[in-house]
């Protein structure tokens, strides 16, 4: 006698709701995690910038933590804290260092932690 086989139709509605629950939560992550990658990079790019202009080359460090501040206000981040930004007058050269890390909560007693460092040096 042959056995009859079913023949495979697809996913169990377990199998679904474990498939979408993973999708959940990587969204999830997703929403947590990108609105402080784009206040990085846009604080970066704040950086970038005060380099670029030579009349700020000489200025002393109060006065370029200003202008940071002033810059990363115009793009809406608020809640930077001062002591992430060093500037450093060493060598003959100035650097400016931005180095912080963000705790977002996922669910639960869940975090995820990003760390986001950046080195603007000129001369």
């Amino acid at each position: 006698m042959q056995y009859l086989r079913k023949p495979q139709r697809g996913m169990s509605i377990t199998s679904w709701i474990m498939a979408i629950a993973i999708v959940l939560f990587f969204v999830l992550l997703g929403v947590r995690m990108v609105p402080s990658y784009l206040e990085f990079h846009s604080m970066s790019k704040v950086l970038e910038s005060i380099k670029d202009e030579p009349k700020y080359r000489q200025a002393p460090p109060k006065q370029l933590r200003k202008i940071f501040n002033r810059r990363i206000d115009i793009n809406g981040i608020y809640d930077f804290e001062q002591k992430n930004l060093k500037i450093d007058r060493s060598k003959g050269q100035t650097s400016m260092i931005l180095d912080y890390e963000v705790r977002k909560p996922v669910a639960g007693n869940v975090e995820v932690v990003m760390s986001f460092h950046k080195e603007v040096d000129w001369k």
